[in-house]
């Protein structure tokens, strides 16, 4: 109701203008006397919250004034406008489209009054689906410069929502020129879904791609995991370490998702030693449970399982998790003798493992959507880079 107060101020506005201009004569009289009878009826249909009767009522007020010519063009069109838009927002998308249509259609109103018409008809197609239409007026928008900005980013996210990515990357460097960022991650995502589409054969575009990614927005981790698989499906394993070690500069959260390849290289350099020094420096500096269980399991395999014991004792000493736990109740295991003792433990690790396992894996941090599959763009609120390993952001207690 608040929204439909603040229509009427130019409606009253013209009727205060109108009022204070009139003449004697009798048929303009008249007019004002039924403008003012219908503004007090809409007023009174307001305040008696039937709002269906109050906007249909002033619908038709302004639309006679606009054929009587009776107010001035600018507050005619700025009611109309707005009516519009509240239309739309209360879902009533058809009423909207009516009246934006006719404003763009009207050869009473300027050029710069039509752009606005068209904007906010493009927003009306999008709200109902119709991208093909709004991609169009957009189109348009974006050769006059007080809407470039604006239509560049609704047509970045038509084409992201019908999975367009070279279109895409082609509005996003134009915005990117208009209004620059430190950071482009949409941009970079973009340029990472592009390479997904391209055939294996074209290795070469591929690479080209993920490198462009990672120009326009050096802390991509998705780029560096596509690039460093590039390199392993090349043999290339030593430039494939050097970039999928960068991931934890990155972003740490995403380490772990990276450990299982850089493992592979590593020991298809004949260097695993190398990977355990990885996993001790990316301990020091993440905190990352996947880490420290990956470091747990390299213990045991090169040392003993004693140190690897002693190594989760002292993690979960330090920063106690789910995780961990689990796999020092495993050790527990291992030590117990037969007995009531083990029985009750062997039981304890089942749940534990059970909770683990009815887990997800992935969460977003901006909206808390969750997935037992990484995504790269949240489908909730489709922020870029928010979906996140819940390893790397949280350790449940």
């Amino acid at each position: 109701m608040i929204e439909l107060l603040f229509l009427l101020l130019p409606i009253a506005a013209a009727y205060g203008w109108y009022m204070g201009h009139r003449s004697a004569k009798k048929d303009q009289e008249e007019v004002s006397n039924k403008f003012s009878r219908d503004y007090v009826t809409g007023m009174n249909f307001l305040l008696s919250n039937q709002t269906e009767k109050a906007v249909d009522l002033f619908l038709e007020m302004l639309q006679k004034q606009e054929t009587e010519n009776e107010i001035e063009h600018r507050s005619q069109f700025e009611a109309e406008l707005t009516l519009g838009n509240l239309f739309r927002s209360r879902g009533e998308v058809d009423r909207a489209l009516r009246i934006h249509q006719a404003l763009d259609r009207s050869p009473n109103y300027s050029f710069e009054q039509k752009l606005l018409a068209k904007q906010q008809l493009a927003k009306d197609f999008m709200s109902v689906g119709f991208f093909d239409r709004a991609e169009n007026l957009y189109i348009v928008l974006v050769d006059e410069p007080e809407f470039a900005e604006g239509a560049l980013q609704q047509l970045a996210v038509i084409y992201q929502k019908t999975k367009e990515w070279k279109k895409a990357i082609n509005v996003t460097e134009k915005l990117a020129k208009i209004a620059p960022k430190t950071d482009n991650i949409e941009l970079a995502q973009y340029y990472c879904e592009y390479a997904n589409l391209l055939p294996t054969e074209n290795k070469e575009n591929r690479k080209d791609l993920l490198e462009q990614a990672l120009k326009v927005s050096p802390n991509c981790v998705r780029a560096s995991m596509m690039l460093g698989e590039w390199y392993i499906q090349q043999k290339d394993f030593k430039s494939a370490v050097k970039i999928l070690e960068n991931v934890v500069n990155q972003n740490a959260d995403y380490v772990g998702e990276i450990l299982p390849q850089l493992k592979d290289c590593y020991q298809q350099l004949g260097l695993l030693n190398s990977f355990e020094l990885f996993l001790v420096r990316a301990s020091q500096l993440t905190g990352n449970v996947s880490v420290d269980l990956a470091l747990v399991d390299i213990i045991e395999q090169k040392h003993s399982r004693a140190i690897a014991q002693s190594k989760v004792y002292q993690k979960i000493g330090t920063n106690p998790n789910m995780f961990l736990f689990h796999r020092f109740i495993q050790y527990q295991i291992d030590d117990a003798e037969n007995g009531r003792g083990k029985d009750s433990l062997v039981l304890l690790h089942k749940m534990v493992g059970e909770h683990i396992k009815q887990g997800f894996d992935y969460r977003c941090t901006n909206c808390g959507y969750q997935t037992h599959k990484l995504i790269w763009c949240c489908p909730s609120c489709r922020q870029w880079e928010k979906v996140k390993p819940i390893r790397g952001i949280e350790f449940p207690n």
